[in-house]
């Protein structure tokens, strides 16, 4: 019985370990259509949607049906979702360890506004501070 045990295992231990190619449904950590950045902080501080929800802003990528190609994101176009008027900002910057801030841009309730990188770089982070009490919700509602 300990023999069959240590077998079960060891099958096991190999099923889950065998890499597989992602799939165009499988979830992955890349901005994209739909995804949510939402803050319960106090009006004031900004939060990281980059961090909190979009998830990777630097590269938009294909279905695996195009070959998979990723080409640097040009622009996010996000949504304000919440009930008060939030304030946004893109960090774009030309090369890993470069950050510079964008403007920074008021969209009151049920707007929308695009955020663009700086320059040929990288789209690094979309920035999210609220101006209300009640809770800032930005959703993405376009990539390019």
């Amino acid at each position: 019985m300990l023999l069959y045990s240590v077998l079960v295992t060891l099958v096991a231990g190999a099923v889950i370990s065998i890499p597989r190619a992602p799939t165009d449904t499988e979830e992955d950590d890349r901005v994209r259509r739909g995804r949510i950045c939402l803050s319960a902080l106090a009006p004031g501080p900004e939060l990281t949607c980059g961090d909190h929800g979009f998830g990777d802003l630097r590269y938009l990528c294909r279905t695996r049906a195009d070959g998979g190609q990723c080409s640097r994101t040009k622009a996010v176009t996000v949504r304000n979702r919440g009930q008060s008027v939030v304030h946004v900002r893109a960090i774009s910057g030309p090369r890993q360890g470069v950050r510079e801030q964008g403007d920074d841009r008021a969209i009151i309730p049920g707007h929308a506004v695009t955020l663009r990188r700086s320059g040929p770089g990288y789209l690094f982070d979309i920035t999210l501070r609220n101006a209300g009490p009640a809770p800032a919700v930005l959703e993405v509602v376009h990539v390019e």
